[in-house]
């Protein structure tokens, strides 16, 4: 598949990763910066419609910046060839991405990983397995149990009791009581018949163990900084809360002096509405040129980015 320019600045092409074809689009940035940003998709099979688009936009914001941007779709997503095999098994599409955004980017030479949710969770497992990874970007990382779901909603509805307007609406009849019991007893009964709660990206088969013991394998070997984003309207937030305080291990591993977090105001899982999204942009934006200032590299280092007329 040869170049195409989408947008002045982007560039679309295809590189290989065991076998199958997989599209990237290169947001360059005019400053040449030797710090590179490689976003990975979440969610599943998509398309960059939708919450895809963040990433279009996240691309067009830091490049604009001086910082260049890579976009890819693993195997199965998007317009990539391939199975989606679930963000467990994404290693050797982050290894052909790197390989190809270098390629085209020669002036990168550091690399920050971005991901949401079950991405943000595959960066942080396969980070320390690339040198080139200084950073990763996690927001709202997927890290979903029977487990943490019970404590979070538990800690939800408990939270709900001491608020005014809950036993407002319930004195004025606002909630259905026997819907919600239906609900509850349906939950119950669907949980204690439910011998496994893995999202399906996951693939656990017997014996293969939690892809929460990968997360935190990789949180401990990965040497360079971590800033979680979280989104403080976001149920699983707090099931990422009862993860981190589930045990003394969780606790030294996320409170690493190169670990950071904020909380964005009125975030939800995919920071969804257009002020959460540019609070999103505003925090990651000031906090990558703080934590990598860098200088611009010497123009006579640089090759050209590989490029083709329009079409």
């Amino acid at each position: 598949m040869s170049q195409k320019m989408a947008n002045q600045g982007e560039i679309a092409f295809a590189f290989k990763c065991q076998g199958d074809d997989l599209i990237g689009f290169l947001h360059q940035a005019d400053q040449r910066r030797d710090i590179g940003v490689l976003t990975l998709v979440a969610g599943g099979p998509q398309y960059r419609g939708g919450v895809g688009r963040q990433l279009v936009s996240l691309g067009r914001r830091l490049s604009r910046e001086g910082i260049a941007v890579m976009r890819f779709d693993h195997r199965g997503l998007g317009d990539s060839e391939g199975n989606y095999k679930g963000f467990r098994f994404i290693e050797d599409d982050i290894a052909a991405a790197i390989d190809a955004f270098k390629a085209r980017a020669p002036h990168v030479r550091r690399l920050i990983l971005w991901g949401g949710c079950d991405s943000a969770t595959a960066a942080l497992m396969n980070a320390h397995k690339f040198p080139d990874v200084i950073c990763v970007i996690a927001g709202n990382p997927f890290v979903s149990s029977a487990a943490t779901a019970a404590k979070a909603t538990r800690k939800h509805y408990f939270s709900r009791l001491r608020q005014v307007s809950f036993w407002t609406k319930l004195a004025r009849g606002k909630y259905r009581i026997g819907d919600y019991a239906t609900a509850a007893w349906r939950k119950f009964f669907t949980r204690i018949h439910k011998t496994d709660n893995s999202h399906p990206g996951q693939q656990i088969g017997k014996g293969s163990g939690s892809f929460v013991d990968d997360l935190l394998r990789g949180l401990r070997h990965f040497d360079g900084k971590v800033l979680f984003l979280m989104g403080d309207r976001f149920l699983r937030s707090d099931e990422f809360d009862a993860l981190i305080v589930s045990s003394p291990e969780w606790r030294s591993i996320y409170g690493k002096a190169t670990h950071e977090r904020i909380d964005i105001k009125g975030g939800d899982q995919v920071f969804s509405t257009r002020e959460s999204q540019e609070r999103l942009f505003d925090v990651a934006s000031q906090w990558i040129h703080r934590n990598f200032p860098g200088e611009s590299m010497v123009e006579e280092s640089i090759h050209p980015p590989i490029q083709s007329a329009s079409p």
